[in-house]
């Protein structure tokens, strides 16, 4: 079976990675390079949660994923996902308490339930009120981004895919299988697009709209480098007020990853204009949020740094089919690249008519009924 993948980011390169292990004859097309920082998965690493608050259905695919990244781990050599351990911290009535309860209830993923006094043992480096509970996900670490889009692509390499780059295509007569690309035409049995912000373009029924993000770096204060490490503060998830701050510890070179879990700065964008793009309140509710829960880094970001996602109005991925010979992987919605491997092997087994092995129904298209053809 001939299946096109249509851009190879963290979505498309697994994709096209598992279509190949399952024998699949794959040709990948991306826009820029693979790898490439004009995107949604660019930069040095990603938070994985097992835990995952936004769905519960997000779960097994959060566990499906880790078994996956370690099978890339021993194809690759390459380390990808380093277990640190995550807490999610706030008062037993938050909305990021009770919502991360529920899911754990629902799912029965692994986790315990900490005391303010715990959670300042574990993690004394932040500041924990006293009516504050922590929910420890031990499973959550960082994934390498970068890295393993690099790994997957070459992964499906080894495996016989063909990868192009500098590659913008047409998608426009999916019903009849055909791609075209730089004016020519190539006919597939399926067709997989994985366009990132993108993919409104491709598939405008879809109502996936780009939004522009920023990944902002912190260099803790003189004297708490130590308690700052990856190794330290690991993964947490803070509300502050209304508000939720995310992050990771310190990797090499000292600085530690925050970000707010949604931001007014986070506006609709072109996709192709993300190249030095800038917003007036850049950088302003996270350094507000970083200076009420760690006070012992600086709150101003020592690096901003401009990315992208696809947004959908319910906030829920869009993966599965939505044509004869037509899937999509779309609709990140911030959250996405931790589940990656697990989608791709899912748009795969779409696209062979093979039965999922984590079923995913909260994001089939079919609900933008628009979409189907």
């Amino acid at each position: 079976m001939r299946v096109a993948v249509v851009g190879l980011g963290a979505w498309g390169a697994m994709t096209a990675w598992r279509l190949a292990a399952a024998g699949a004859d794959v040709v990948g097309f991306e826009a820029g390079t693979i790898g490439h920082d004009r995107g949604s998965s660019h930069g040095s690493t990603r938070l994985y949660r097992r835990l995952c608050v936004e769905h519960a259905g997000l779960v097994p695919l959060a566990a499906r994923s880790a078994v996956l990244w370690r099978e890339l781990e021993r194809v690759s050599g390459e380390t990808l996902l380093t277990v640190t351990g995550g807490v999610s911290i706030g008062p037993a009535d938050s909305a990021l308490v009770r919502e991360s309860l529920a899911v754990a209830a629902a799912t029965g993923v692994d986790h315990a339930l900490l005391d303010a006094d715990a959670v300042r043992r574990r993690l004394p480096m932040l500041r924990i009120p006293d009516d504050a509970v922590g929910i420890l996900d031990p499973e959550a670490g960082v994934l390498a981004a970068e890295p393993s889009v690099l790994a997957a692509a070459a992964a499906a390499r080894a495996l016989g895919a063909v990868l192009h780059e500098g590659a913008r295509v047409d998608v426009a007569e999916a019903a009849d299988g055909i791609v075209r690309v730089d004016g020519r035409a190539e006919r597939f049995d399926h067709i997989v697009v994985c366009a990132g912000a993108w993919t409104g373009e491709l598939v405008p029924d879809l109502h996936v709209t780009p939004v522009r993000t920023l990944v902002t770096w912190f260099a803790p204060r003189p004297g708490e480098e130590a308690a700052h490490a990856l190794d330290a503060l690991g993964v947490v998830v803070v509300a502050v007020g209304d508000a939720w701050i995310w992050g990771h510890g310190a990797l090499e070179g000292g600085l530690v990853k925050l970000g707010p879990a949604d931001d007014p700065a986070y506006a609709p964008i072109r996709p192709d204009a993300l190249v030095g793009s800038t917003h007036p309140l850049d950088g302003a509710l996270v350094s507000r949020l970083a200076a009420a829960a760690l006070p012992g880094i600086a709150p101003t970001p020592t690096s901003m740094r401009p990315c992208m996602y696809g947004r959908t109005a319910d906030h829920q991925f869009v993966v599965g089919r939505v044509g004869e010979r037509l899937s999509v992987g779309g609709g990140c919605n911030g959250h996405g690249f931790k589940h990656a491997a697990a989608i791709g092997e899912h748009l795969a087994e779409v696209a062979l008519g093979l039965e999922p092995t984590v079923p995913m129904p909260f994001a089939d298209p079919a609900r933008h009924a628009s979409a189907i053809a």
